[in-house]
């Protein structure tokens, strides 16, 4: 080949790279932590400023993501989580209410302004909204499904444009064995999760291969909403679960970090279950 024509090859490889590593390096020092970590990858929890929530956000941040905790009203909590992230990676929390399309469209705004992408996101906002159907208000049914079902299509319509272009995104929501084995004092949390499983597989045929979408169908998990239910219930449901405890929202942190992982990169449009055997009995 002609030594001039190998140089221009050459220049031109080189100079692509070049601002191919730039773009990326913009990207990332938008992340970078305290001690010189450099964080190139991102994760978007919705409610993530407690329970299983918060559990998500350590749990990837602790597998290399930066973290945007979106909470809705429970900002010192939100911010106490950032506090606990800061000395492993970059943390920010959003207000917004994932029934408002408008504040979350805002939100991915903002998220695209403080780091240039998102890889990850964990539909984990909700709300159970207890009351005996017979006599549910139906305010509280509607807000029910606002909170628990349009508000994961909310964020799935707004962030999937950066998801897609991350080439490598997932979407992992956060559903419950409620949708199946039913219990009438939570008829509209029931539902309203019972249709994120159908938006999985909507999404995830929609934005294969690209983004991979999953649930996760929790069992009774220990959280500070789940005791809010009082000692009878619990007694109750660890009497029907085989394994005869609570989940540890630990545990569904790990599932979700693996959803995550790129061991998962051949599992799209599932809903996972982690119950403690509560849903076969």
């Amino acid at each position: 080949m002609d030594p001039v024509l190998l140089r221009r090859r050459l220049y031109c490889g080189i100079h692509h790279a070049s601002a191919e590593l730039k773009r990326y390096s913009d990207r990332a020092v938008a992340a970078a932590v305290p001690g010189g970590k450099l964080v190139t990858r991102v994760a978007l929890v919705t409610g993530g400023s407690r329970g299983i929530g918060r559990a998500v956000a350590e749990k990837l941040a602790d597998s290399g993501y930066a973290i945007v905790v979106n909470y809705s009203t429970s900002s010192a909590e939100a911010a106490d989580v950032v506090k606990a992230l800061a000395p492993r990676t970059r943390a920010i929390a959003i207000q917004a209410d994932v029934s408002d399309a408008a504040a979350v469209h805002a939100m991915a705004e903002q998220v695209n302004a403080e780091f240039g992408r998102v890889d990850v996101l964990v539909n984990n906002a909700g709300q159970t909204l207890v009351g005996d159907w017979r006599t549910l208000a139906p305010e509280t049914w509607n807000r029910a499904l606002e909170v628990n079902l349009t508000g994961v299509f909310n964020c799935v319509q707004a962030f999937a444009p950066m998801l897609t272009e991350s080439g490598d995104g997932r979407i992992v929501n956060i559903g419950t064995i409620y949708s199946d084995i039913g219990n009438g004092f939570v008829a509209g949390y029931a539902a309203a999760k019972a249709g994120i499983r159908s938006l999985t597989r909507v999404f995830a045929k929609e934005l294969a291969p690209r983004v991979l979408v999953n649930t996760i169908a929790p069992g009774d998990i220990d959280t500070e909403m789940t005791r809010s239910a009082g000692p009878d219930f619990i007694a109750a449901t660890i009497e029907k679960t085989p394994l005869a405890r609570l989940g540890r929202p630990e545990e569904i942190a790990a599932l979700v970090a693996f959803l995550a992982s790129a061991d998962a990169g051949f599992i799209t449009g599932q809903t996972i279950v982690c119950d403690g055997g509560r849903s076969i009995v």
